[in-house]
């Protein structure tokens, strides 16, 4: 179980839905957005297209957040 206990902690639900990262995903979107891109997008999108915004939001995550 994901510690916002919404659901099970998958990458899926840590990138799009986890209430615990709404704010490094709002800043990712954003970012997207800025750029001409569509939200939502998907994970293989995410990766070719957005590679630089993704990463940058993934860094930032404090890990201890999600134990």
């Amino acid at each position: 179980m994901c510690p916002c206990e919404e659901e099970e902690q998958t990458v899926e639900h840590l990138i799009f839905k986890c209430k615990k990262l709404r704010n490094q995903r709002e800043e990712m979107i954003r970012q997207i957005k800025n750029t001409g891109g569509n939200w939502p997008a998907t994970s293989e999108t995410l990766i070719n297209n957005y590679q630089k915004f993704f990463v940058k939001i993934v860094k930032s995550i404090e890990i201890s957040d999600l134990k």
